[in-house]
């Protein structure tokens, strides 16, 4: 077999071994092409930067901001990463006030160990009245990066941000995706007799996955129902930096 041939075999094999997302975000690409949207005036007339907190280097998916919005964003992480431009704490954010036409932060917050002094960072360097959007879990398996601490109910999101102006609290991730995860978390113990070897584990979690995987599609049906709150597995929120000074210093609970 030739080396050309067994790259090729060896890169499929790798794509087939892939383990899916136990999650459909059936909101994620039209709230981001809003966000981009929302900012692309300021961004193209001031220059004003856009803060990505927690992204970990990752791009905006396409189709959902311009070129030119992609071009201004600063990513920051606790660990390095390509495309990451900055090592930082979101809890102490290493940026002077008002700096950023707005903030995006997804699928982070529940690895924040104080994500209250986090949404007090993300409105203090970001201009007043900026644009800030955060997707957060509801119904999820534990899943350390590198840590795990907390889960949010949609009232849970609007009282975190309570001091921000015109929250508006929406699920971007179903019910059916948190039933997929759990059947997944569930089948996978079974398998790997709820132990803690991690190649039977890996093994394991292949199986559920791909027996599971289907069920979080059904997203596309229910995600958008009144009800599906309830039972969500991830909700998104957009909000506005507060104008007022008083607002922007205030302490709250952690």
């Amino acid at each position: 077999m030739t080396t050309a041939i067994k790259g090729t075999v060896r890169a499929v094999v790798r794509r087939l071994y892939r383990i899916p997302s136990p999650t459909y975000n059936h909101a994620s690409h039209r709230n981001l092409r809003r966000f981009g949207a929302a900012l692309s005036p300021i961004v193209r007339q001031k220059g004003i930067p856009i803060l990505n907190v927690g992204g970990g280097g990752r791009a905006f998916p396409t189709n959902t901001v311009d070129c030119f919005v992609r071009e201004v964003v600063v990513n920051i992480d606790v660990e390095p990463h390509p495309g990451v431009h900055c090592i930082a704490d979101a809890a102490r954010l290493p940026f002077a006030s008002e700096v950023f036409a707005g903030v995006l932060s997804t699928a982070v917050l529940e690895h924040v160990r104080q994500p209250g002094r986090a949404v007090r960072e993300m409105a203090r360097t970001s201009m007043a009245g900026g644009l800030v959007y955060i997707e957060l879990p509801f119904l999820q398996g534990f899943h350390a990066s590198p840590n795990d601490y907390q889960r949010y109910t949609s009232s849970g999101v609007a009282e975190l941000l309570r001091d921000y102006d015109d929250v508006e609290v929406g699920v971007c991730v179903g019910p059916s995706s948190a039933l997929s995860w759990v059947l997944r978390g569930y089948l996978k113990g079974v398998l790997g007799g709820f132990g803690r070897n991690r190649t039977r584990n890996r093994i394991a979690e292949f199986v559920a996955a791909w027996l599971t995987v289907p069920i979080k599609y059904l997203d596309r049906i229910v995600a958008d129902r009144p009800a599906a709150e309830d039972l969500a597995s991830g909700f998104f929120a957009f909000a506005r930096a507060p104008k007022r000074l008083g607002q922007r210093t205030r302490t709250a609970e952690d």
